[in-house]
């Protein structure tokens, strides 16, 4: 009932005749507890009388066909993900919830047709058209690095933060007087990143969610690096092979068979279906497995929240289908790098979702990659691709 008595809160502001969504931009933003994250879609065309809505953020773009009207709600399954955007709608507002449905917690919402995602006050901005040098919680215990990639025309500002357990996809920005405000909704995440210019850099805070946020400083340095994603992880000297029991533990007893894999390169993907990076990583191996060699096979093993077999069966399914993934997946269990490491004794960590572990074709782990730089990062994307492809033709010629 309290649920119900919020929704109508929400959306009580709307008659209940129907009306018909604007065609064109529309921007929103969720209500965090110390900011507003703005995000910006488009409605273009119908799909059985529900609008097609696309997510933007920079150069991406997230098509969602198949929304729902019921009256005058309005129901936006985001997928890949397990969630949903559910809004009471006028001709060019929406008022409603964002709500990750593996969780009891939602954030509200607005959203209004032809606004702009940030309004600028001043005609002066700063240059921040390069790499930067970030560190995430400065000067305490838990304090990690990150790179800032960002691409600048006039105050207007697009790029993305590289960190070791993967980067944060598209952000869309401006640059105004002092300050630098960017924002990314993928999904799962809605992130916004404020900061001010210093003598130093740029300082300011991140909000990651509703009720947490973390404080960033910058400085210029086009020479800064993280960690080699294929260098994180260290591998014994002796070579072992990975529990396939493990790997498949949450789909059932021996689910995995293991003779289908023999004298075969084998790339195995440990991640998740809530994670936006493995969806990037994801949607690169649904492409790369067409064209690969016959000798070479990738298996899949997904860690869910909110577990149990069911939920986590019924998720492997929806994504397969939403992504047209043609390799085999099994539940591995539920959410946990501790978990899912179980299945590789032979290295020290899972550091990050997701991972891949690439063996020979005797069946043994001879790289590990430890997260994932998706189309964001630009460079580092293609050099991901290179050293997959280099690394596959070097154990295939063995």
């Amino acid at each position: 009932m309290r649920r119900a008595f919020i929704l109508m809160s929400f959306f009580g502001c709307f008659s209940s005749h129907s009306q018909t969504l604007s065609d064109g931009l529309w921007n929103g933003y969720f209500q965090y507890a110390k900011v507003q994250a703005p995000f910006t879609f488009e409605i273009t065309g119908r799909q059985d009388q529900a609008p097609i809505i696309t997510l933007i953020n920079g150069a991406d773009r997230q098509v969602i066909e198949y929304s729902s009207i019921v009256g005058d709600s309005i129901f936006i399954p985001l997928d890949p993900f397990d969630a949903t955007l559910r809004a009471r709608y006028s001709d060019t507002e929406m008022v409603g919830i964002w709500k990750k449905n593996y969780q009891s917690s939602h954030v509200t919402f607005k959203a209004s047709f032809g606004e702009v995602r940030f309004k600028t006050s001043s005609k002066s901005y700063p240059e921040i058209d390069s790499k930067w040098a970030i560190e995430f919680k400065p000067g305490t215990a838990d304090k990690y690095p990150a790179v800032g990639l960002f691409e600048q025309e006039g105050n207007k500002v697009m790029g993305t933060l590289l960190t070791e357990v993967g980067d944060f996809r598209f952000f869309e920005g401006v640059l105004d007087g002092d300050s630098i405000k960017m924002s990314s909704f993928d999904g799962v995440h809605a992130f916004m990143l404020m900061g001010i210019q210093t003598d130093e850099g740029w300082e300011g805070e991140f909000y990651f969610e509703k009720s947490y946020s973390e404080n960033w400083v910058a400085t210029y340095d086009n020479d800064v690096e993280i960690a080699d994603p294929f260098g994180m992880v260290v591998l014994d000297e002796v070579k072992h092979k990975p529990y396939y029991d493990l790997l498949g533990a949450g789909s059932g007893r021996n689910s995995i068979d293991v003779s289908k894999y023999a004298e075969k390169v084998v790339i195995i993907q440990v991640f998740g279906t809530w994670c936006p990076n493995s969806f990037d990583q994801t949607r690169f191996l649904v492409d790369w497995y067409k064209s690969k060699n016959e000798a070479v096979e990738i298996v899949g093993s997904t860690y869910e929240p909110n577990y149990s077999k069911e939920y986590g069966l019924k998720r492997i399914a929806d994504y397969k289908s939403n992504l047209g993934i043609p390799y085999d997946i099994y539940l591995g269990g539920q959410l946990s790098k501790a978990q899912a490491a179980f299945s590789f004794p032979f290295i020290d960590r899972i550091n990050a979702f997701p991972t891949l572990v690439i063996l020979d074709k005797n069946g043994y782990a001879r790289y590990v990659h430890s997260y994932f730089n998706g189309p964001a990062t630009g460079d580092y994307y293609t050099a991901f691709k290179n050293d997959l492809n280099r690394i596959v033709n070097e154990l295939l010629s063995e």
